[in-house]
């Protein structure tokens, strides 16, 4: 009983640690130059949980934006066909690819920063995308069609500012210059691709094998009741 009530007190301490830490992600927004120098070296700014949150928020705005867009900025059938765990997907893998091909050449490349910083740092930049999809629900709701260059602005300030502040939070993480940082980028977005083409790959092999093994397992029922 000691041991679970320490961990849940651990738990709770470990909570309210993480939701005091969490406004600082805001700060980080506005200021990034510092911000991101802070969450990397400050262990008191450093907040890996609250990085997991923001990726969890940023799945959830996706799946609400796909199911509560007004009726003129989305279509019944998209709503009723919502595939929950391929929206997740799509919205937050390519940011956590992003982070490991990153990582893998900022390491050949002399970057101060460690995996868990990057992850950070690009959890905090995905901020402005998720805080757009939320706003982009009311928004659809009260405006039409001969408006809709404002639902289209949101949408594109979202993803304008969260690719800026990735940028900016990768330069400032390995302390590169701008030029250094533009090369690093096109070299992680390869990395994303080869990335991509792997993991398609595996679960190609990973189907024909089930597929191989579901004929063989009927073949043999079949053959035993013969």
């Amino acid at each position: 009983m000691a041991a679970v009530g320490g961990f849940f007190s651990r738990l709770g301490k470990g909570t309210v640690t993480t939701l005091k830490r969490f406004p600082y992600f805001f700060y980080v927004l506005v200021h990034p130059f510092q911000g991101y120098y802070d969450l990397k070296v400050d262990p008191r700014r450093k907040n890996v949980p609250g990085a997991v949150i923001l990726f969890i928020l940023l799945a959830i705005s996706s799946i609400a934006k796909r199911q509560l867009l007004g009726y003129l900025y989305t279509t019944r059938y998209e709503q009723l066909n919502l595939d929950v765990l391929m929206e997740i997907t799509v919205a937050v893998l390519p940011y956590l690819m992003w982070v490991v091909a990153n990582w893998c050449f900022t390491s050949l490349m002399d970057g101060d920063g460690k995996l868990v910083d990057i992850f950070c740092a690009t959890a905090v930049g995905t901020l402005p995308l998720t805080i757009c999809n939320f706003i982009e629900i009311p928004v659809s709701n009260f405006i039409d069609l001969d408006s809709s260059a404002v639902f289209t602005a949101i949408a594109s300030v979202g993803i304008v500012l969260t690719y800026v502040e990735i940028f900016l939070g990768m330069v400032v993480t390995h302390q590169y210059t701008v030029k250094k940082g533009i090369v690093t980028t096109i070299l992680s977005i390869v990395g994303i691709l080869l990335l991509a083409f792997v993991i398609l790959l595996i679960f190609y092999l990973i189907q024909q094998v089930t597929g191989f093994v579901s004929s063989l397992w009927t073949e043999i029922m079949y053959r035993m009741n013969e």
